[in-house]
């Protein structure tokens, strides 16, 4: 980031009422992993200004980033970049919802889109750790599909997802929209499982579902922080990349105090009710089907569209338990209700563009400059109500 930017961030910095937490920390902290690269520049950039800023509001200091090794022997408030395996948490102090921003999952796989189906049949792949419950306690909260971990049932879940119209088949760990294509006949199908990695899809697995067009993608969240709890729908916003792609462009959200329960209270269109439900749905099948998760972050992609029938449809798409895109605007929400006690309900949003702008007055700046692998970026939240 360059030097001007990070002035303009800083002295966007609201003041703050501090909160009266029922707990006490050292501080804040981003929990990172030495070994792993820490991500492109406008990544670190963002995360450094988005723990700047739950340290302020917060009232504690923002401490450097640490490793597990250095957060165990402190009592820091940590914010992970991933959701975490039970066992790296462990490493790092984290025990309780109380300790840190995120999510803690008893498998890596959990974390991802491969929770979002169920498997082909009862003789399918499947890791140690997988269990049916989710997909049974989900329902029609999630569009049809599988999630598969081997070619063989990989190629068997998609011929039988063809049969109804073209496919979507998604990397499970993708991010912002990538790692996906559409295939429409099973030779293409063929073409494109028979480029996965063996050992990748045994430990990873892979999503194949019904690919939905004329679609509009919502996000509902909730996040614990503090003692206090806030909930949202929105929408995300799609902008063009340096090299031609459509991805995640930010998102909008309609921020309420509480937490699922006072999001169905709304008086909202069908679709957005829906849309709701179907993430709360999966928040509790998750909980019932993987004991011992720990959420205190988690946002819900939920797509409507229209499937090869002409029928409209709506599902969860995927899961984030851990501090994202919209990151900045559920900050910014926690803000203005600790500054406004009788605020019961504020929009605000992120907004990410592949170009050098000017935010809006009132903006936070997470990031401008040229980042040296994506190119010119801005990144900013706002509240606007």
């Amino acid at each position: 980031m360059h030097g001007g930017s990070e002035l303009q961030s800083q002295k966007s910095l609201s003041p703050l009422i501090p909160v009266a937490a029922p707990w006490r920390k050292s501080g804040v902290a981003a929990l990172i992993d030495r070994g792993n690269a820490l991500g492109n520049a406008h990544d670190q950039a963002s995360r450094t200004m988005l723990l700047r800023r739950i340290a302020a509001l917060l009232d504690q200091p923002h401490l450097a980033p640490m490793d597990a090794w250095e957060a165990v022997g402190t009592d820091a408030f940590l914010v992970p970049s991933e959701a975490l395996e039970i066992h790296k948490a462990n490493e790092a102090g984290i025990s309780e919802a109380r300790d840190f921003l995120g999510g803690v999952v008893p498998a890596p796989f959990v974390g991802t889109k491969a929770i979002t189906h169920g498997l082909v049949d009862d003789d399918a792949l499947r890791p140690k750790q997988w269990s049916n419950d989710m997909a049974r306690l989900m329902g029609d909260a999630a569009l049809p599909g599988y999630t598969a971990f081997s070619h063989t049932d990989a190629a068997k879940a998609g011929r039988l997802l063809l049969a109804k119209g073209p496919v979507r088949i998604k990397d499970v760990c993708g991010k912002a929209g990538l790692g996906q294509i559409v295939v429409d006949d099973v030779e293409a199908l063929d073409i494109v499982l028979g480029r996965e990695d063996a050992l990748t899809l045994a430990t990873h697995g892979i999503v194949l579902e019904e690919n939905l067009t004329d679609v509009v993608t919502y996000s509902v969240g909730l996040i614990e922080l503090a003692g206090q709890t806030i909930s949202y729908w929105g929408s995300q916003n799609l902008t063009v990349d340096h090299k031609g792609r459509e991805v995640y462009g930010g998102s909008d959200l309609h921020i309420v105090r509480g937490g699922f329960d006072a999001l169905r209270k709304l008086e909202l269109p069908d679709n957005l009710a829906r849309a709701i439900d179907c993430a709360a749905v999966f928040d509790e099948a998750a909980h019932a089907a993987y004991p011992g998760i720990i959420l205190t972050r988690r946002n819900y992609d939920v797509i409507e569209g229209t499937d090869a029938a002409g029928n409209r449809q709506i599902g969860v798409l995927e899961q984030s338990w851990r501090v994202g895109g919209a990151s900045g605007a559920e900050i910014a929400a926690f803000e203005a209700f600790r500054a406004e006690p009788g605020t019961s309900h504020v929009r605000c949003s992120t907004v990410e563009v592949y170009e050098q702008i000017t935010p809006p007055v009132g903006a936070v700046v997470y990031y401008q400059g040229v980042d040296p692998v994506v190119g010119a970026m801005t990144k900013y939240a706002m509240r606007y109500a």
